[in-house]
């Protein structure tokens, strides 16, 4: 069992093929951890707006009475970006090329996501 969240967070995208890069973010859009395979990705500046995305679905979901969102894939040209809840405070945010593997993805989010969201209760960052 991974100690911090930057052990669970390459653990996370250690097997997954096509990441171009990982953060876990509060929903008030600070970067809490980041992982960047592509350099030039501009992941910093899209923190905020996943946590917009976010707060916007996750209303939709109570609206129709769809309980919590476990996560939300958006499907680009030339990326897909999962954004998966860790608890009601933070996301993690996995963006993948489109050759990537968003079963292993999905797969990888639903393995760590309930001992990231554990260590972010336990205030162990």
């Amino acid at each position: 069992m991974a100690g911090n969240v930057k052990d669970l967070m390459r653990s996370l995208v250690g097997g997954i093929e096509g990441v171009i890069g990982a953060a876990l973010v509060g929903m008030d859009g600070a970067m809490i951890e980041v992982l960047k395979v592509d350099q030039g990705f501009p992941l910093e500046e899209i923190s905020g707006d996943g946590a917009m995305a976010s707060k916007v679905l996750d209303y939709l979901c109570q609206k129709v009475d769809g309980g919590p969102i476990d996560h939300i894939m958006l499907v680009a040209e030339r990326y897909i970006i999962l954004l998966a809840m860790a608890g009601q405070d933070y996301y993690v945010g996995i963006v993948i090329n489109p050759r990537g593997n968003v079963g292993k993805a999905r797969l990888q989010l639903r393995r760590y996501m309930p001992e990231i969201a554990s260590v972010l209760n336990a205030g162990v960052i």
